[in-house]
C-alpha cells in the first residue's frame, strides 16, 4: 500500500469487483535491463510493449500495488485524441505530425480491445458520448468539423431524438458518438495485466517505493528500502503521486485530484435515464462524465488542488447529477473517491529521454487509457531503435508548472471556464 495515502484514497466500487493479486517487494539485489518506476497505465504498458518486442529483461517497480493511483481509480474510458486542443497541438509540430499521433491514440483504442481479450477481459459498455451541454446545434456541428479537420477523428453526429435511446435529460441537445470507443474497470485491466506480465517474464512488484536513482557509469542504478536495481536504462512513469524522485520531472508536474462517485443499485430508476450502455461526457470545458456500471450509475467531473474527503465528493457529485438527471438527485451513492491525476503545464503527456538511458513517461492526467497505451509504444520503440513519436512529443519540453502558485492558477483557471460555461449555457452563445 502506499505509505501515505491521500484521505480520496477511499475504497472503490472497481476494488469491489476485482479480486486483488497481492504483488510482493523486491528482497534483494538485482542487475536487469530495464527498470520501470510506475505500475499504474503508463509503466504497465510500456513493459508490455517492450515485452512484444522481445525485451523480457524488464523488472516493473510500484510503492504501492499495480493500479493503485489514478489508473485504478479514474472513469474508465478508453477513446482517442489528446487534452490539448488539436489545432494548438498542428500549430506546435505541423498538421501531418500532429495527424500522425492523434492516430497513434485512436489505434491504441483497438490495442487495449485485444489485449483486454487476452486477459479474458470484457467492457462494461460500447460507445463514447459527447453531448451538447449548450442546446447549440450550428456549435456541435463546428466541434465535429474541427475534430475531423484537426485531428483526423470522425464522429457520428446525433441529433436530440435519438440520444433520447442512450441518454434522457432535458439538459442536452444532440451529441457526436465515437462508436469505436468503449469503457471499463480500469483497475481489473491493470492488475490483469500486470499479472500477465508476470507470468511472461516481466517481474513486477509491489510495495516497492525507489527511494534514490542516481547515474553509475554508462547506467543507473535505483535503491529501495529492501533492494539496489542496477539497470542499463530507467523509466520512470510516475505521475501525481511522485514528488521528488526526478526533481526536473518533479518541478514540471501538478498534482490535480480528480472525483468519482457511485450510486447503489438503482434498477429500473436509472434505465429510464440512461437506457444505452455508451459512456458520456458534455462539451463544458468543466466536464461530467458517467457511465452504467451493472445497474449501477458512475458519475465523474470537477479537478481541485485539495485532498477532499469521500463525504464532500459525494455533495458535489450529487450537485452536478441533479442538474442532468433530477429524478435522481436523492440517490443514495455507495463509493466516492479521488485520485491525483499528473498534469503539465502544456496539457501534453512528458515524454523522451532526459538522459541517456534515463526515460520520462508522466503527466497523462486528462489523456485517458488510449494515449497512454500509445505512448506504451512509442517509448518501447525509441528504447528498442527509432521513434519519430517520442521526438515529437518530446517538442513540448519539460516546463515549470509553478509550484504552489501554479495549482492555484489551475484551480483559478478551472473556476473561470466554469464560470464562463455557465454564461454560454445561459445567454445560448
Amino acid at each position: 500500500m502506499l505509505s501515505d495515502p491521500p484521505r480520496f484514497h477511499s475504497p472503490t466500487w472497481y476494488q469491489d469487483r476485482v479480486e486483488p493479486i497481492p504483488f510482493g517487494a523486491i528482497q534483494g539485489d538485482r542487475s536487469v535491463a530495464v527498470a520501470i518506476v510506475g505500475a499504474g497505465l503508463a509503466g504497465l504498458s510500456i513493459a508490455r510493449s517492450l515485452q512484444e518486442r522481445g525485451q523480457r529483461d524488464v523488472v516493473v517497480l510500484d510503492a504501492g500495488q499495480p493500479g493503485e493511483g489514478a489508473s485504478g481509480r479514474n472513469g474508465g474510458f478508453v477513446f482517442g485524441g489528446f487534452s490539448l486542443d488539436a489545432r494548438a497541438m498542428a500549430r506546435r509540430i505541423g498538421r501531418e505530425a500532429a495527424l500522425r499521433l492523434q492516430q497513434g491514440t485512436r489505434d491504441a483504442v483497438g490495442r487495449v480491445r485485444r489485449r483486454m481479450d487476452a486477459l479474458d477481459l470484457a467492457p462494461d459498455g460500447e460507445g463514447v458520448l459527447l453531448v451538447d451541454w449548450f442546446g447549440n446545434a450550428a456549435r456541435l456541428d463546428g466541434l465535429r468539423r474541427h475534430l475531423e479537420h484537426w485531428a483526423g477523428q470522425v464522429l457520428e453526429p446525433v441529433d436530440a431524438e435519438r440520444l433520447r435511446q442512450s441518454v434522457v435529460s432535458a439538459r442536452y441537445g444532440g451529441a457526436l458518438l465515437e462508436s469505436d470507443a468503449f469503457h471499463f474497470n480500469p483497475l481489473a485491466y491493470a492488475q490483469a495485466l500486470a499479472g500477465d506480465l508476470h507470468r511472461n517474464g516481466t517481474t513486477v512488484y509491489g510495495d516497492s517505493a525507489v527511494v534514490s536513482l542516481r547515474r553509475t557509469g554508462r547506467g543507473w542504478q535505483l535503491r529501495t528500502d529492501a533492494a539496489v536495481i542496477d539497470a542499463e536504462r530507467i523509466v520512470v512513469a510516475t505521475g501525481g503521486y511522485d514528488r521528488q524522485l526526478v526533481p526536473a520531472l518533479a518541478r514540471a508536474i501538478q498534482p490535480i485530484g480528480t472525483h468519482i462517485a457511485v450510486s447503489a443499485p438503482l434498477g429500473d430508476e436509472l434505465f429510464d435515464v440512461l437506457p444505452g450502455t455508451s459512456a458520456v461526457y458534455d462539451t463544458r470545458f468543466a466536464f461530467d462524465y458517467y457511465r452504467r456500471v451493472d445497474d449501477r450509475l458512475l458519475w465523474g467531473g470537477r479537478i481541485s488542488i485539495s485532498d477532499r474527503d469521500p463525504r464532500s465528493i459525494e455533495r458535489l457529485m450529487r450537485r452536478d447529477l441533479a442538474r442532468v438527471f433530477p429524478s435522481l438527485s436523492g440517490v443514495p451513492f455507495s463509493h466516492a473517491w479521488g485520485g491525483w491525476m499528473s498534469y503539465a503545464r502544456h496539457q501534453m503527456p512528458i515524454v523522451g529521454e532526459a538522459e541517456p538511458g534515463l526515460w520520462l513517461a508522466s503527466a497523462f492526467g486528462g489523456h485517458g487509457m488510449a494515449p497512454t497505451t500509445f505512448i506504451g509504444e512509442a517509448l518501447a520503440d525509441a528504447m528498442t531503435g527509432h521513434s519519430d513519436d517520442v521526438a515529437l512529443l518530446g517538442r513540448w519540453g519539460r516546463p515549470w508548472a509553478g509550484g504552489s502558485l501554479g495549482r492555484i492558477a489551475v484551480q483559478g483557471e478551472y473556476w473561470w471556464r466554469q464560470a464562463r460555461d455557465a454564461v454560454r449555457a445561459s445567454t445560448g452563445l
